[in-house]
């Protein structure tokens, strides 16, 4: 029998760009479109990459320390051991990504659009994807300090084998965001769970939440 398909979990197809060609520091500047290029070893730390495209290519391992990517668009590409304290990148627009072993401090990529991203092993201490739109994302076997989606709009994001220490969601709008396989040790705005997917236990050590956020006493 054939298997239904969850209309709850993200649609993200394999990502792996083949054949390519090897790039330079000196293809990697500011609003520079890369096609077709593998990209790696570099010491970007303290670049402006604004405006940087990247179509079909392999990018990492890198260093990007202190690095701002603002406006950045990749679509079926990979970004590798990648790693920076801190990467400034507002606006970016990924479409079929996949980041892989990553490493960063704070990573600011608010205002963002993804659509079929996905994170895998990837370790972040501070990711902000506030007021972004993000359609069918997973995040797989990663660890992130602190998860911010204030405001965003979220269609089909998954968590599977992860751990988040703090989850902001105030002001959200929520379709179909499973948590189930994630260890979850805070979330601010509680309230904006509605669209969520946790689980049963997940439920059971919410509920004092929700009941402080609506203003139920218990005992």
């Amino acid at each position: 029998m054939r298997r239904r398909r969850d209309d709850r979990a993200p649609r993200i197809g394999p990502v792996d760009p083949q054949r390519l060609d090897t790039g330079s520091a000196d293809d990697v500047v500011a609003g520079a479109r890369l096609d077709g290029l593998l990209i790696e070893g570099l010491d970007l730390a303290g670049s402006d990459l604004a405006g940087l495209a990247l179509d079909e290519c392999r990018f990492g391992p890198a260093l990007l320390d202190d690095a701002r990517l603002d406006g950045l668009r990749a679509t079926d590409s990979v970004l590798e051991r990648v790693t920076g304290t801190a990467v400034r990148a507002r606006g970016t627009t990924l479409r079929d990504v996949r980041l892989e072993g990553c490493r960063f401090g704070a990573a600011e990529w608010f205002d963002a659009q993804w659509d079929r991203v996905n994170l895998d092993g990837c370790r972040i201490d501070y990711l902000s994807l506030a007021d972004s739109r993000l359609t069918d994302v997973l995040l797989t076997g990663c660890t992130l300090g602190e998860l911010d989606l204030r405001g965003a709009t979220v269609r089909r994001l998954a968590l599977t084998d992860c751990r988040v220490a703090d989850l902001s969601l105030a002001g959200a709008d929520l379709q179909h965001l499973d948590l189930r396989g994630a260890e979850l040790e805070r979330i601010d705005g509680v309230l904006a769970l509605r669209g969520a997917i946790v689980s049963e236990e997940q439920l059971v050590r919410l509920a004092p939440l929700l009941a402080e956020a609506v203003g139920v006493e218990v005992g």
